[in-house]
């Protein structure tokens, strides 16, 4: 019987939310959707911050002096609703704000504990906040005094009186804090609260869900992402500047918003190097929350604007639609570079991700239905091929393969193309659990194999423990041995016991390292050992963006969905097996 036949259409999307829980919880990784547009679509029109002269400075030098200089972008922030019990979940069954106009039961994971608090204060929020400071500058303002009122979410803050009053010096931009309950999905959200006079965010707020405060070093990237947002990552200034153009027929797809301005053009076509790119697109999946104010996840899925929160790279696409803003300038050489897209070709950008069955980005998506681990595109996690069979035909702008009810996973945000989704609890970050053939830790990695086993178990990628203080050439040491061994890009590294065979296949140093850089606290190799230990690494391995995979689709199918079923490739933890198992057999897999 067709699944299609046997299950209503309301029936069906249950169904495959719940095996997406097989992949996406108990990960160990930060999952976290941005919800910014529904957040500020069909706003009020942002009130204007006061700017005043300095003390001892009339108002007639301060408006007719010469041109500031540019400088670094000076953020401070605020935490008044942090000092107020009142105002953040203490205890289980609290009564608190959720800072969306709410007043909410606090859940146990809700409360914001003292180790909370500080880990908030003293360290995601000035990691968060430096991933701006050292890549845009600004004409720093002198001295502003906040609006009489603000409008949206920001009413709902705790702000000092004097901020009204005597005004604010210091900063080119406040950011005033809370920490009330979000949803699951949501690790926090920012939003701009006010203006200056030439158009420039001078005020924000942001509210951090307690529940996901923690010391993974990923997690500063989503509260980036968020930051971004109140400083003027949005459609809607992007629109006011001029920015946007929509376009019709892009992958088949109308109506296509893209950042089209001067400078992310010419970035966008270094990045993909393709010289007719017209810019940058920006999302259409996601719904309200999602749609528009993020870049496309499809070509950019790794990139700190991304709708999906992951590695979050902070790279020149980025950094330079805030320039086009025209109030922000860059920090060229500052940008990070992000290998999802990289040098790729127009093709990537104007033809489907998979072509009856077969991808030529295998580093990106997946058709390969096997159940040996892979590597996510971020190397954060081990994961398996994300590819459902959805009991009905797909739009045909997302039809990649022979079967048109296949597809990969619509939370991607990627127009369904199959990219490989981590595994339950298998986060390389995650030290509370640990694979076969795993070194965990906060600075593990996963790492593609060819044909290791280990013991007698023939497993796909592994995590490794990285040190990037070798500028240029990663080292890993693997479990079983303590040893650090230089990694080159694209050579093969045989391994001792308790691996029996096979080869750890080394990656670009830019994927493991550009957001690892600086977490290794202690030396690992000298510089005379690293240079010996690098004389005898295995032959390379050439990586190719162009080869096609040798598993067709229809090959795939019958390895991983047999005839009609709907399924995703994971393998999860016990009690997720369990509900797999069980959803399994409700739809005759």
């Amino acid at each position: 019987m067709q699944m299609s036949s046997f299950y209503s259409s309301s029936t069906l999307p249950l169904i495959l939310l719940l095996l997406l829980l097989c992949v996406r919880l108990c990960s160990g990784l930060v999952e976290h959707r941005c919800t910014f547009d529904k957040r500020t679509r069909d706003g009020a029109p942002l009130p204007m911050v006061r700017e005043l002269p300095r003390k001892g400075q009339g108002a007639f030098q301060a408006y007719t002096a010469s041109e500031p200089e540019w400088g670094p972008l000076r953020i401070v922030f605020f935490t008044e609703d942090l000092k107020n019990k009142s105002r953040y979940c203490t205890a289980e069954g609290d009564m608190r704000p959720d800072y969306e106009g709410n007043t909410v039961k606090c859940e146990k994971k809700h409360i914001l504990t003292e180790e909370k608090r500080a880990l908030l204060v003293n360290k995601l929020l000035p990691d968060s906040i430096k991933l701006h400071s050292d890549r845009l500058l600004v004409q720093p303002t002198e001295l502003f005094v906040l609006p009489p009122s603000f409008v949206g979410a920001c009413t709902l803050f705790l702000i000092p009186d004097g901020h009204f009053t005597e005004g604010i010096t210091g900063a080119d931009f406040i950011l005033y804090v809370a920490a009330g309950p979000t949803h699951d999905v949501n690790v926090a959200w920012g939003v701009p609260c006010a203006l200056r006079s030439g158009g420039r965010p001078a005020v924000g707020a942001l509210n951090f869900g307690p529940q996901h405060i923690s010391s993974r070093q990923d997690l500063s990237r989503a509260v980036a992402h968020e930051i971004a947002h109140a400083l003027g990552f949005s459609v809607q200034l992007f629109t006011e500047s001029k920015m946007v153009t929509k376009l019709s027929k892009i992958r088949g797809k109308s109506n296509v918003l893209v950042v089209s301005s001067e400078k992310t053009r010419e970035v966008t076509r270094k990045h993909f190097n393709c010289d007719r790119a017209p810019g940058m697109e920006l999302e259409d999946e996601g719904g309200a929350g999602t749609a528009q104010s993020h870049w496309e996840r499809r070509n950019a899925k790794d990139e700190i604007m991304a709708g999906v929160a992951g590695i979050g790279y902070y790279s020149a696409m980025t950094m330079a639609a805030f320039e086009d803003l025209g109030y922000y300038r860059a920090n060229w050489g500052m940008e990070e570079v992000m290998g999802w897209g990289r040098n790729t070709g127009c093709d990537f950008l104007e033809e489907k991700c998979v072509n009856n069955g077969t991808t030529k980005y295998p580093d990106m998506f997946c058709v390969d239905g096997s159940f040996l681990f892979q590597c996510t595109s971020d190397h954060l996690a081990l994961g398996v091929c994300g590819l459902f069979d959805f009991g009905r035909d797909l739009h045909p702008v997302y039809r990649y393969f022979k079967y048109p009810s296949m597809g990969g996973s619509p939370s991607e945000l990627t127009d369904y193309c199959p990219v490989i989704m981590p595994s339950g609890e298998g986060a390389c970050t995650n030290t509370l659990k640990n694979f076969t053939g795993c070194r965990v830790g906060p600075n593990s990695r996963c790492v593609e194999s060819d044909l290791l086993r280990f013991n007698s178990v023939t497993i796909g990628a592994i995590c490794v423990e990285v040190s990037c203080e070798h500028k240029g050439v990663a080292s890993i040491r693997y479990v079983g041995d303590d040893t650090w061994y230089p990694c080159p890009e694209g050579h093969r590294l045989k391994p001792g016991p308790p691996f029996t065979r096979g080869h750890i296949i080394c990656p670009r140093y830019t994927d493991i390292c550009t957001t690892l850089a600086s977490a290794v606290l202690k030396p690992t190799l000298d510089n005379n050992t690293f240079q010996k230990l690098l004389t005898p690494v295995e032959g390379t391995v050439q990586r190719s963006f162009s080869k096609p995979l040798e598993m067709k689709e229809n090959d795939a199918r019958k390895k991983h969905f047999g005839v009609n079923a709907g399924s995703v490739a994971v393998i999860p933890s016990l009690p997720w097996l369990l509900l797999c198992s069980l959803l399994g057999a409700l739809l005759g897999i």
